[in-house]
């Protein structure tokens, strides 16, 4: 059970699947108000709470979530393949070694200037049923690789443009909740606003839905390409990316990488 949330009382029944936790309604709502007030009024990084207030919440979104998944051929074969990504799967697939540009060169790359792992991403728990389990379990393991696929480092201004952009894509309460309370965390909370949130809310209501895409067999696509296909863009507004120091950097980097012909995917417009 995740430290924090120990003095809860798991109720007489047998688990699932691995590591289920069965919990009652009541034990349940207290998950969810517990994880909600001491994570953080959306500190995000606790990343153990802010996980049990998505599986505590799960209810209200995940069957719908799962219909988005299973609604294309490529999500159903998710469904059917179960597929993880973990350290030990980046490096199976030797993600280090393909080319820049690619989805996952470009994701190993994400991963290694975070100093981040995929391991770190917490198991579900609390969820009944083993399919609407991998479902969430996929969404928070491939949750860095909408980082990849935007061009987001892995900082607090980006991390809630994300969510932003998840809510309007995934309709998921706890990125609508993060995305509501975490920007009073910020320093330059109007300037965030002004230039992330009208980026976010079209682009994911208007891109597929990216819960349902095979990463896995999309590590050695042209990151541009799959971009196209899901038909979303990076934040190009005007002035952008003077503005934001981590933003630009990536930017600025894949600029410098297509100048020496050293970047797989043809250019996007830049």
């Amino acid at each position: 059970m995740r430290p924090s949330l120990r003095l809860l009382t798991v109720p007489n029944r047998p688990p699932n699947y691995p590591g289920h936790i069965p919990l009652s309604t009541s034990q349940n709502a207290l998950l969810a108000l517990g994880s909600g007030i001491v994570g953080g009024f959306l500190d995000i990084s606790r990343g153990d709470l802010v996980a049990s207030l998505s599986e505590s919440t799960a209810g209200t979104f995940l069957p719908s979530l799962h219909e988005k998944m299973v609604a294309h051929p490529e999500g159903r074969q998710i469904m059917r393949d179960r597929p993880r990504i973990s350290g030990e799967s980046v490096l199976r697939d030797k993600l280090g070694e393909m080319r820049r540009g690619t989805v996952g060169r470009e994701y190993w790359e994400w991963l290694r200037g975070g100093e981040i792992t995929p391991d770190s991403r917490s198991d579900v728990q609390y969820i009944d049923s083993p399919t609407l389990a991998y479902t969430m379990l996929r969404y928070r393991q491939t949750h860095d690789l909408y980082h990849t696929l935007f061009s987001l480092p892995p900082t607090l201004p980006h991390e809630l443009s994300l969510k932003v952009l998840e809510f309007a894509n995934m309709s998921l309460p706890v990125a609508g909740l993060s995305s509501t309370l975490g920007p009073f965390r910020l320093k330059r909370r109007d300037t965030w606003a002004k230039d992330w949130v009208p980026w976010a809310l079209r682009t994911g209501r208007e891109g597929k839905s990216l819960v349902g895409v095979y990463w896995e067999k999309r590590w050695e696509q042209g990151v541009g390409e799959l971009r196209r296909e899901l038909g979303v863009k990076r934040n190009d507004a005007f002035g952008v990316e003077g503005r934001w120091a981590g933003y630009r950097k990536i930017r600025e980097m894949e600029r410098e990488l297509r100048r020496k012909g050293e970047w797989v995917d043809q250019p996007e417009e830049w």
